[in-house]
């Protein structure tokens, strides 16, 4: 049985996952979402190049679901569902690894 803190840590965890659109439809026809810029965008806010920016801006591409949607899913609708299974997926992540730590630390 689960005591009342983890249920209530898992109601706020899944609230969090369900709003996580929120911040894409709020600016779906305006630009991108406050922080998601790419090098150009943030070198034209700043008005300088920044060359560590453009150093790491490529440093990983390997990403299981680009800007947190699944290819192909360009409407409002489906960018939403992709949103919220990026979040499954990040939480179901994070679980992983600290379940793996406290294993871990455990032995």
């Amino acid at each position: 049985m689960m005591d009342r803190l983890t249920k209530t840590l898992l109601v706020v965890v899944a609230a969090l996952i369900i709003l996580s659109p929120i911040g894409i439809l709020l600016v779906w026809n305006y630009s991108d979402a406050w922080g998601e810029w790419d090098v150009s965008t943030v070198e034209h806010m700043v008005g300088q190049k920044l060359p560590g920016m453009e150093k790491l801006a490529n440093a990983w591409n390997h990403a299981v679901l680009p800007d947190y949607n699944v290819p192909g899913w360009e409407d409002k609708l489906h960018a939403s569902i992709g949103y919220i299974i990026s979040a499954v997926v990040g939480v179901a992540v994070v679980l992983a690894v600290y379940y793996i730590l406290v294993r871990l630390a455990a032995s």
